[in-house]
């Protein structure tokens, strides 16, 4: 077993909560719980867990659901349903939807151990051999977690495709990277990719950059101009932040996309383009569809293949490993003899959230090379932000409380100054995750019988 690999338990009986979460714990395991299937993703978006035991009864969203949405949008993710005598039937059909296996209740404690040994062993023997397959194809993209091995595996089967990808992700999680390395990949790779940032090129401009325009086109225009999709003939158009391109310009987009052709502006003739489109976006499109910012057949056009990239505070097992490929990468560009990257300043890495994600980390690690004055990365040699994660401190206590009252108001600030990460909270207070839950659980009893 891999040190201190994190279990997430979803199950709506306390009892069983216990039952598995004192098992584990035993076994050496963090254990996170949760009561219902929003809970759960709202955690895992918050911090991946290794393996997550999820019940297939329970009230809101029930495990089935709740199965098929932690996989659209992490599908390496490793899940073990939890399942009663009468509902073995619907846990078989779980593990049919993509769920690695099922445990029975009621438990039996070595049977615990057991399953979960099995699946998290499965899942590190598939990520290395994954990672081995894969790593020599794709040495930009950097990582091994599970979210992450995902990708590379979708990239591998569509790179060689003409099929339209939408990458989507915050900012900073290396969208372009992907649309390189599908590039890359493709039998279009002996030409260049052509990019077009749609967020950076104002919309009266954007067109002309697309389509091209002919001499005295509009005002300005004093020659003709060739525009990226025929630049881009043969080869890819990466069209990054799409979400931020007009309604109008939108829809000669998807003209384009369904055509196979374009005019320029100010021109009559009609050319054909061969253009492989990978669409990258830090937006939630659906929701854009909704406020009528964005076309629903031109996301549909765009959404062939999905890929979606996780931010880095969800790729937990990766942040030293890209933190160790951008020191050897920086050290050796830059000249300097910064080799090494001290306890304390890994830990600080391990504890900041990286709003900025990858491109985030990768800045705070060439200013640390720069700044370095010996060949070790120090704390001090870091951005103030991050170095602040390991101090981070909740202001503004109310006076006049009793002590447990004070209790309750510092966890509470803490649990809300972490984004309602428990893990976190826990660590940031000095006690147990286990008893840390126990007490928010206290506190939501506490109001029910107030109410």
């Amino acid at each position: 077993m891999n040190e201190r690999e994190k279990i997430l338990i979803v199950d709506d009986e306390p009892d069983t909560i216990l039952i598995l979460q004192d098992r584990l714990e035993m076994e050496g395991y963090e254990v996170v719980t949760a009561t219902d299937g929003h809970e759960v993703l709202e955690l895992i978006d918050q911090d991946l867990p290794d393996l997550v035991l999820l019940d297939i009864q329970m009230p809101r969203l029930d495990g089935i659901e709740t199965l098929t949405r932690i996989h659209e949008k992490y599908p390496g993710l490793l899940v073990l349903m939890l399942t009663a005598h009468g509902t073995i039937q619907r846990a078989v059909e779980a593990t049919k939807r993509g769920a690695y296996d099922f445990l029975e209740k009621p438990f039996q404690p070595e049977h615990i151990t057991q399953k979960v040994d099995q699946a998290l062993e499965h899942q590190n023997t598939v990520e290395h051999s994954t990672r081995d397959e894969l790593i020599h194809n794709y040495e930009e993209i950097v990582g091994e977690s599970p979210p992450i091995l995902e990708v590379l595996k979708i990239i591998e089967k569509v790179a060689d495709t003409d099929s339209t990808v939408l990458v989507q992700g915050e900012s900073g999680t290396g969208k372009e990277l992907v649309a390189r390395a599908l590039h890359q990949n493709s039998s279009r790779r002996k030409k260049e990719m052509v990019v077009v940032n749609c967020a950076a090129i104002p919309d009266h401009l954007l067109e002309s950059e697309l389509f091209g325009h002919e001499r005295g086109a509009f005002t300005g225009a004093a020659y003709q101009k060739i525009g990226k999709f025929e630049r881009g003939h043969g080869s890819t158009l990466f069209l990054d932040e799409i979400g931020d391109m007009s309604i109008e310009l939108q829809s000669k987009l998807l003209r384009t996309l369904q055509e196979g052709e374009i005019e320029r502006l100010g021109g009559t003739r009609v050319i054909h383009v061969d253009v492989r489109i990978i669409a990258a976006t830090n937006q939630d499109l659906r929701h854009a569809i909704k406020t009528g910012a964005f076309r629903q057949d031109l996301y549909y056009r765009l959404n062939m293949i999905p890929i979606h990239l996780p931010p880095l505070r969800a790729r937990q097992k990766d942040i030293l490993i890209l933190a160790e490929y951008f020191l050897q990468t920086h050290s050796k560009a830059h000249s300097q003899p910064v080799q090494l990257i001290s306890q304390k300043a890994r830990e600080l890495f391990m504890q900041y959230d990286w709003p900025g994600n990858v491109r985030e980390l990768e800045y705070s690690i060439l200013r640390a090379v720069l700044f370095a004055e010996g060949d070790v990365i120090l704390p001090k040699h870091l951005p103030e932000e991050v170095q602040s994660a390991g101090r981070q401190q909740v202001e503004n206590i109310s006076v006049g409380l009793t002590m447990k009252e004070m209790e309750k108001e510092l966890i509470l600030k803490t649990l809300e100054r972490m984004e309602g990460n428990r893990t976190r909270t826990a660590e940031s207070l000095g006690i147990s995750l286990r008893s840390l839950q126990y007490k928010l659980k206290r506190y939501t009893k506490t109001v029910e019988r107030n109410a």
